[in-house]
């Protein structure tokens, strides 16, 4: 269709691409009406749409100009081989969003095609838009007659939609529809629909032949992927997804298949993969960022800068010292090629004074080739004179000194001040090119001031104090992106639940705008995310998804920001179900080697290192009460040091207790709750709050004595109090079947005892009440058309299907079905456990991985899953996995009072001596762990 030039546009000083048509082609096309026609489609304003700038003709040669996007072309990767479907997924997700926002503007593309889909930056961009529609209609204008090439007026051959081959003059968007569908088979199977025929062929047998399913072809795609791929090829244009968002909306979510109800129409279920995009983070950052992680790319020409603290010389301006470290660092992060390291990491690791030879060798022991040092002090009365130095720590050049003197209550034009002096420097001693500053997201220096206040109270964990000071902040500038989102965060900790968590971080969400830094603009689209989220849904795997994007590109490009990964760790801590525990505490890890003062880190680090003994779990508490200074969070973590070293027995305990209050009692727990101890003092301490009617704790007990194998009291208990460990027991076979029974009635029950029954129904091979509740549960997620409800209905359909299946002792169906769980919408632990066990003949390194995720309780389920984990690491050969599990398990159950339990302790000791006679791997454990 045209020559493409790779042209530099000297105004802008950036490269661009410019399209000149054939001079065949030009021949036959209204130059001035072909112009019109691009410069309506230059109004498509889009991040998945590469816009065009401008158009025009010379010496009768009609061009126009689109901006160069650096990366390859679809059909480029095609050539390199299969494409994984879940990369496939995300393509598909981003051209689809493209089209939907392109056909709401009313323009319609008329050739998707591999070659105008454009990779970059781990996105999808779409280019040419309405340029066919352009040609077509400049050539109808003219007076020569029909285009020179069907292909150039209607579209490409291989990817033309029926009712554009047979030139139907109400052809509309869903041509583009099945354009991307042809994309789709293509980027699956490696060959268009139609492969092998000539052009003239391909145009009959888009109108006359069905192609050959997606998964004839390649039998490793997804069933529901392949189903939608078909959907956008049906020859009858009412038969395919209407709109493209038809098909975006299902692509925006993540990691599973979500079953959509069937159309009338159809006798097979109408499904849709879930994989999400993250167009807005990709476009930003240039990273790489698909459903399953790619390693971070490199920024290729970063200039990394430090800023240190300065030195303040009036107590008035102490606040400052840091505190112009964290607005320098945000105003100068993200200028061009800048990235200023966390201020966490200077304000830890410096040591000097202002003075060059201190920033030099600064710089050179935090990997910074510039360094800012300076001097607050007052001039006058109530006047601030504020002296920095820039210094080239890598040529070890003279430093250039910028001074600003202000009044001392204009802090914040102050700190502007030497922000953008700062960049101007910046740019006369290295190449920064159209830098633009970023702004900390206030202008009013008393919510900077307690936005400062804020975040040193929330490093120290004390939520209280930093709750008043954001609020204070927000207060002040309603538009405070940064200190809602910490606000937000701190919220978190006030209350499991507490709505005004959500309302802050989503009122984070709304401040993105022009002008943040690129790391706050990235927190700030996390936090939105997250928030949104928090509602239940079928948009909340998505939204996760997004929120889970955001906060990991914050981590790949500030790799040394303890409050980011530690952002990042605690979003997936409570609700990644894919996330196992020990890349949970990794995560943390990384917050605490980034900045070992940062005390909120330790936190959930100290409830998952516990699992592992007493010992690893004092190694992290202790840390943590050296640097936190909440009078509640220490005494909380002091208590549980103190249960877990087994220093409170009998009546010391109970004296102990009766000085704490019940939420400290409580919150110890959470810490202790996976702590395999002989002396069992989380039971002692569940029984006593128990007694003082302490709510949930009846229930709670029920699952810890079920933990540690105490089998009669737990079954008791769990009737009682409708506990999810009553399933446990029951598919465990650990309650004799006319016990597990006694679970049937808890279908009727509209909250989450009705999932607990299917297990036990399965138990107990009740195939006919199953099949019922099959039935029932279909005809009601056929009616309900709530959105909270609607994920968790399927889910229950399909958990209903899978334990028929099970119950019938269709190992292979059940399976199949327990496979197709959308396990990142609603992952009960139970469902994981029977899927790990259906899958350890066939498949043990997944079954392997499953039993390893996390999960949110501590009851027998999670004991037993150790025990299947240690069996199936044994038999792959994976000894230190295996030895973990084993010597879990007879911790745990060394006290149980059930039969199958003592013997499976049996099996784990002398599968111990097996693998580890003398104890030493065991050792090396506890000291790694």
């Amino acid at each position: 269709m045209s020559r493409v030039f790779l042209a530099d546009d000297l105004a802008l000083q950036r490269a661009v691409v410019i399209k000149v048509l054939h001079p065949e082609l030009a021949a036959g096309v209204n130059a001035d009406r072909f112009n019109r026609e691009v410069l309506l489609s230059a109004r498509l304003q889009h991040p998945h749409i590469v816009p065009v700038l401008t158009a025009g003709d010379v010496a009768g040669l009609p061009y126009y100009v689109m901006p160069f996007v650096k990366g390859d072309t679809v059909r480029a990767r095609i050539a390199l081989g299969p494409m994984p479907t879940a990369e496939v997924a995300d393509i598909l997700a981003d051209v689809a969003k493209a089209l939907a926002y392109a056909h709401s503007e009313g323009v319609v593309h008329r050739d998707i095609k591999p070659d105008n889909i454009l990779l970059s930056g781990g996105a999808a961009t779409v280019a040419d838009f309405g340029i066919a529609k352009a040609l077509s209609s400049a050539r109808a204008q003219a007076s020569d007659g029909a285009l020179t090439s069907l292909g150039t007026s209607l579209g490409t051959p291989a990817y033309m939609a029926p009712e554009q081959v047979a030139g139907d003059p109400d052809t509309d968007h869903r041509a583009d529809i099945y354009s991307l569908g042809c994309v789709a088979y293509e980027m699956l199977t490696g060959q268009t629909p139609f492969a092998g025929k000539s052009p003239q062929q391909m145009l009959a047998a888009q109108v006359m032949e069905k192609p050959v399913p997606v998964n004839e072809r390649r039998k490793d795609v997804p069933p529901m992927l392949a189903a939608l791929v078909m959907r956008c090829l049906e020859k009858e244009p009412s038969r395919r997804p209407q709109s493209a968002s038809e098909i975006a909306s299902p692509l925006e979510q993540t990691g599973a298949y979500l079953v959509v109800p069937s159309a009338p129409s159809s006798n097979w279920r109408r499904v849709a993969i879930i994989a999400a995009s993250a167009a807005f983070i990709a476009a930003i950052i240039g990273v790489p960022i698909a459903i399953r992680r790619k390693a971070p790319i490199a920024p290729t020409s970063s200039l990394n800068l430090a800023v240190a603290p300065f030195e303040v010389l009036d107590p008035q301006l102490a606040l400052w010292k840091e505190g112009i470290v964290d607005v320098l660092s945000r105003n100068l992060d993200g200028a061009g090629p800048i990235r200023a390291l966390s201020p966490s990491v200077t304000i830890k690791r410096w040591d000097g004074h202002a003075e060059r030879a201190a920033a030099v060798a600064f710089g050179k022991k935090v990997g910074a080739q510039l360094v800012i040092y300076g001097q607050l002090q007052s001039s006058g009365h109530d006047l601030v004179n504020a002296k920095l130095w820039i210094v080239d720590a890598e040529r070890d050049a003279q430093p250039v000194e910028i001074e600003v003197r202000d009044s001392i209550s204009r802090m914040d034009r102050v700190s502007d001040s030497l922000s953008f002096r700062s960049l101007a420097a910046i740019g006369r001693m290295r190449t920064i090119g159209a830098a633009r500053l970023s702004s900390l997201g206030s202008s009013s220096l008393p919510a900077i001031r307690a936005f400062l206040q804020g975040a040193q109270y929330f490093r120290r964990a004390q939520w209280d104090s930093a709750t008043t000071a954001l609020v204070e902040a927000t207060n002040i500038d309603s538009t405070f992106g940064i200190a809602y989102g910490m606000l937000g965060e701190a919220y978190g900790w006030m209350g499991s639940g507490d709505p005004r968590q959500w309302a802050a971080m989503r009122k984070a969400g709304e401040q993105v705008r022009p002008g943040l830094s690129l790391h706050d603009s990235l927190t700030l689209m996390s936090l939105k995310h997250y928030a949104h989220a928090s509602t239940m849904g079928a948009a909340r795997v998505g939204e996760m998804t997004q929120a889970y994007r955001a906060a990991a590109a914050v981590v790949d490009r500030y790799p040394d920001d303890a409050a980011a990964w530690y952002s990042y760790a605690d979003m997936r801590y409570h609700n990644d179900r894919t996330l196992n525990e020990r890349d949970a505490r990794m995560m943390f890890d990384k917050a605490i080697a980034a900045d070992s003062d940062f005390a909120p880190a330790y936190i959930h680090a100290i409830e998952l290192a516990y699992r592992n003994g007493p010992e690893v779990g004092r190694r992290y508490a202790t840390a943590y009460l050296s640097r936190a200074q909440s009078a509640d969070q220490r005494a909380i973590t002091q208590f549980a040091m103190l249960l877990a070293d087994g220093k409170l027995q009998g009546d010391k305990l109970a004296a102990t207790l009766d000085t704490l209050s019940p939420e400290v009692g409580i919150n110890a727990l959470g810490a202790l709750r996976r702590l395999p101890d002989s002396a069992e003092v989380v039971i002692t301490l569940l029984r006593t709050a128990a007694k003082r009617n302490v709510p949930r704790t009846r229930m709670y007990l029920a699952d810890e004595l079920g933990f540690r194998g105490h089998v009669a009291e737990s079954w008791r208990l769990a009737l009682e109090t409708s506990a999810y460990t009553a399933a446990e027991l029951a598919i465990l076979g650990l309650v004799p079947p006319d016990s597990a029974r006694l679970l049937a009635p808890w279908l009727q029950r509209q909250n989450d005892a009705s999932f607990y029954a299917l297990p036990a129904l399965a138990a107990t091979r009740d195939t006919a009440m199953l099949s019922k509740v099959v039935v029932k549960a279909t005809q009601l997620a056929k009616s309900d058309t709530s959105t909270k409800q609607r994920a968790a209905l399927a889910y229950f359909v399909h958990a209903a299907n899978a334990y028929h299946a099970l119950a019938k002792g269709d190992s292979s169906a059940a399976l199949a079905l327990f496979e197709a769980f959308n396990d990142s919408v609603l992952s009960l632990p139970i469902d994981q456990f029977v899927r790990a066990r259906l899958l350890e003949r066939t498949d043990p390194r997944r079954a392997l991985d499953l039993l390893g995720r996390m999960t949110s309780t501590s009851d027998i389920l999670y004991t037993a899953r150790q025990l299947e984990r240690g069996r199936i690491a044994e038999r792959i050969n994976e000894r230190e996995q295996a030895v973990d599990a084993y010597a879990f398990v007879v911790a745990a159950w060394r006290n149980a009072d059930a039969g199958p339990l003592r013997d499976a302790v049996k099996e784990a000791t002398a599968a111990l001596t097996r693998l580890d006679s003398d104890g030493r791997l065991r050792a090396n454990l506890i000291a790694t762990h």
